[in-house]
């Protein structure tokens, strides 16, 4: 079973960063936030959140974003 989700957003960020804003096509559906760069093709999940408006949408952006970056930049541990 496949679900309808559709990419609504994309807000650009410093140093090559961004984020792509997925909304599954449903009615009660939240958006999700994913933090991606230029340089890397790995996506990281930031949060999700019901869509208000876009002010508060990039307030919650700015909320996230940092410790986002530095989840992403941070290599994995890798365990024995």
């Amino acid at each position: 079973m496949e679900k309808d989700i559709k990419l609504v957003a994309r807000y650009r960020y410093q140093d090559g960063y961004f984020i792509e804003v997925s909304q599954e096509n449903s009615a009660i559906a939240g958006r999700d936030y994913w933090l991606c760069s230029r340089k890397q093709p790995k996506k990281l999940f930031m949060f999700s959140s019901p869509y208000k408006n876009q002010r508060n949408e990039e307030k919650l952006i700015l909320q996230h974003i940092r410790e986002s970056v530095r989840k992403y930049e941070e290599p994995v541990l890798m365990r024995a």
